[in-house]
């Protein structure tokens, strides 16, 4: 009797043990189930984010050359009037000399002077040659003048 029992004990608890492990199994399977399916939906986020990132690079892409455009717009138009204002200032000049005096780069005393060495020498020196000799005026500041009003002459 005692080995019947201890069977149908050992029955009874083996039974529990496996409910309690079926009921375990179930909702392991149950949260792997909410895990796939969780999975599934941010893989559907990342697609869309993807997407979108795409869709962002192109508009990022249009906007850079649309700006790259309107800056070079932009860098035309001031050369335009960078030109323009320096035409127009240039016929109001004789010389790169009157610029430089315009800019109080160079002062009627030092332009004298300059003037006054030039005929004493006899040199075949240009006046804006003799200030920078002088150094009056840095070679520099005369070539950047040049530059910006190529028209004019020396004297």
């Amino acid at each position: 009797m005692d080995m019947v029992l201890g069977a149908v004990v050992g029955f009874v608890l083996l039974v529990a043990v496996l409910v309690v492990n079926q009921r375990s199994s179930a909702a392991h399977e149950e949260r792997l189930r909410e895990l796939h399916a969780r999975r599934r939906a941010l893989a559907v986020d990342l697609r869309k984010l993807q997407e979108n990132i795409q869709q962002l690079k192109v508009v990022e892409y249009e906007l850079g050359r649309r700006l790259a455009e309107a800056d070079k717009r932009a860098t035309q138009a001031m050369e335009v009037r960078r030109q323009r204002d320096a035409h127009q200032q240039a016929s109001q000049f004789d010389s790169i000399l009157d610029v430089l005096l315009h800019e109080r780069l160079l002062t009627a005393e030092q332009l004298g002077k300059a003037r006054s060495y030039k005929e004493q020498t006899r040199s075949q020196y240009p006046l804006s040659e003799i200030v920078t000799m002088l150094d009056y005026v840095k070679a520099d500041v005369v070539q950047r003048m040049r530059l910006r009003y190529p028209r004019l002459p020396d004297e």
